[in-house]
């Protein structure tokens, strides 16, 4: 009788050996392999036998015979259990249970844990295993997992790069696997190489996720010049030192890595339960947090930093946060921009029309936003700092609604005093802090 087999379907030597599967099922050993995603038996040849496994068992092999068998923990490697997941992280993704398995998986609780060109994904029972990042469709070949056992996102995800040395032939990235650099300005200090043109977080390491992000500022291009034109791209979900990551969607802890020394949680963007969960730092207080964010507990008995705005991405109106002017079409024409003072996105608005005078101010028809909750309520007159673009100096389109004109601060973080914008002492803001010399909240 043929004894435990070695699966196959994980690429054991990397991993010093992955798993271990008990007795065969009904399906009997026969002279083939497996597939890849340990799901089916494979003939010598390679072609499918036909023989599919269940979602209790997985393809196991010694090499030369092969078949479905039970996972028993007994038998699995040391950071190995039987776990219910899947072995490549897009079918994770789409949660596709056709291909679902019971197997030895190589247990992880942060993407670190994992090798490289695999990625942390939490089970449905919450512990997290080892799933297989795609094969980069950008690539003219399979790149192959390096054997050295770097930790997912290594190098050259995330390598430095001159952003002076261009953006798609920048010799300080690999360009031969089309890594790029990627940064918010031509002298970005922050710059790094990483994949763009991602399709989901399958093409992204371990860490990782497939943002949306306007075309330009770039390390070609200092100011926005492409409007209304994306692109995608692989961005950490730790933003600390790494420029761009703002508000990581994520689905469980174990897609958070560190920021930098901070733990990192995925947690509701509104602090309350809310659908959309996003990377958040641990804090102590608001000044641990960006100056549109401030520190509160979601009810987990850890305090995080959570937008102000309650959502990362809004419903694309005047002020809705967004990370890119993709997220603003529900505004019929508005953008996304970063306020020049802080980190915060927010869309603008169309207006017929913007004039300005220095005596009688903007005069324009910006939306009202008073339906937002008072204690994060942009402002809702042009006396509150809502103006207007009414020259192509102001760096966007003309007849764009705007937050933060006198300072640049944001809908969240300029106004949030409720007074114009003004301040004289730091209890006069919600955020805490106060450019007195400027009398403008931070």
């Amino acid at each position: 009788m043929l004894g435990f087999f070695r699966l196959g379907s994980m690429g054991a030597g990397l991993l010093g050996g992955l798993a271990l599967v008990g007795a065969f099922g009904g399906c009997g050993p026969q002279n083939g392999s497996c597939s890849a995603d340990g799901h089916t038996v494979l003939n010598p040849d390679g072609s499918p036998s036909g023989t599919t496994c269940t979602a209790d068992q997985a393809c196991a092999t010694d090499g030369t015979t092969a078949g479905c068998a039970a996972c028993d923990p007994a038998q699995c490697l040391q950071g190995n259990d039987c776990i219910a997941g899947y072995y490549a992280y897009a079918d994770a993704i789409t949660n596709n249970t056709a291909v679902k398995t019971t197997a030895c998986r190589l247990k992880c609780n942060a993407p670190t844990d994992c090798p490289f060109d695999y990625t942390c994904v939490a089970s449905d029972s919450g512990q997290g295993y080892c799933a297989k990042d795609r094969v980069s469709p950008f690539v003219g070949h399979d790149y192959m997992p390096k054997d050295n056992g770097e930790a997912a996102g290594g190098s050259p995800w995330g390598d430095p790069c001159d952003p002076t040395k261009g953006l798609d032939s920048n010799p300080d990235c690999d360009m031969s696997q089309t890594f790029w650099c990627y940064g918010v300005s031509p002298t970005d200090a922050n710059a790094f190489c990483t994949q763009f043109q991602c399709t989901d977080d399958a093409d992204c390491p371990g860490g990782w996720w497939c943002a949306t992000v306007n075309d330009s500022p770039s390390v070609t291009a200092s100011k926005r010049t492409d409007w209304g034109t994306t692109t995608t791209v692989c961005l950490p979900r730790a933003d600390d030192q790494k420029p761009g990551s703002y508000c990581a969607p994520c689905k469980s802890d174990v897609d958070c890595p560190k920021n930098g020394d901070t733990a990192q949680h995925c947690t509701s963007a509104d602090a309350n339960g809310g659908s959309e969960t996003v990377c958040a730092p641990e804090c102590a207080t608001d000044d641990n947090c960006p100056a549109d964010q401030k520190c509160s507990d979601p009810g987990t008995g850890t305090s995080v930093c959570v937008p102000r705005a309650g959502t990362c991405k809004g419903d694309g109106t005047l002020c809705s946060p967004c990370h890119s002017d993709a997220d603003c079409a529900a505004g019929a024409g508005g953008y996304c921009v970063q306020a020049d003072y802080s980190t915060e996105h927010f869309c603008t608005a169309p207006t017929d029309t913007c004039t300005y005078s220095q005596t009688t101010g903007y005069a324009d028809d910006c939306p009202k936003l008073s339906d937002l909750p008072a204690a994060i309520n942009p402002p809702n007159t042009t006396t509150d700092g809502i103006g207007c673009s009414y020259s192509p100096s102001q760096g966007i389109p003309l007849k764009q609604c705007y937050a933060g004109n006198v300072f640049g601060l944001g809908c969240y973080t300029y106004h949030c005093s409720g007074q114009g914008g003004s301040c004289f002492q730091a209890s006069d803001c919600c955020s805490g802090k106060c450019n007195t010399s400027q009398q403008a909240c931070l």
